[in-house]
């Protein structure tokens, strides 16, 4: 019988600066939830480790009451709504995030684009202009790896585009590494 992994915390997907904020927000979502988050991928912050829930599966009401509370407590459930395994919900959360101009949402907008649900890739290209080029750059030039795996996923999900214009992750990237050239020349 394979035993899963011990559960991640879902908090240390945010600076330590947000953590207490992010350790209430969690254990709030995670209140009676019997399928923990087990699994998450590493990003670098400004130089701080965050492990990011690769999928979270708190109850949606939960989720929906969370992301309406305001300020920070707010941010923080709609981040790790990204997560979620629904991916109605993923883009309901991503949806009020594309706005925001924090550096620590960044890492959870990127990391949809390799997920590739067409809808959602579709709006992260369509909020490219409004998007904090210069946070992203930034995270992207420290997290040379994360970005070269996201395109990987692209690619892989490219067969029901043969023509390469068509992908819209593909023009996500693009623009990505633009905005990575441009703070690494800054």
């Amino acid at each position: 019988m394979q035993t899963l992994p011990p559960p991640v915390d879902p908090a240390l997907a945010f600076p330590a600066a947000l953590r207490p904020c992010a350790v209430r927000v969690a254990a709030g979502l995670a209140a009676g939830d019997p399928h923990p988050p087990r699994y998450n991928f590493a990003v670098s912050l400004g130089g701080e480790t965050l492990a990011i829930p690769t999928r979270v599966y708190y109850a949606p009401e939960r989720v929906a009451q969370a992301i309406a509370a305001p300020g920070m407590d707010g941010l923080i459930a709609l981040c790790l709504g990204t997560r979620h395994h629904d991916g109605f919900l993923r883009e309901r959360c991503l949806r009020r995030l594309l706005d925001e101009r924090r550096d620590w949402i960044v890492p959870f907008v990127v990391q949809l684009v390799g997920e590739y649900v067409a809808e959602i890739v579709q709006l992260i290209e369509d909020a490219l202009p409004r998007l904090d080029a210069a946070a992203y750059g930034r995270f992207l030039l420290e997290n040379p790896r994360f970005l070269a795996t996201t395109e990987r996923r692209v690619v892989s999900y490219g067969y029901a585009y043969p023509d390469y214009r068509e992908n819209a992750g593909r023009r996500v990237i693009a623009a990505f590494k633009r905005m990575r050239d441009a703070s690494d020349s800054v």
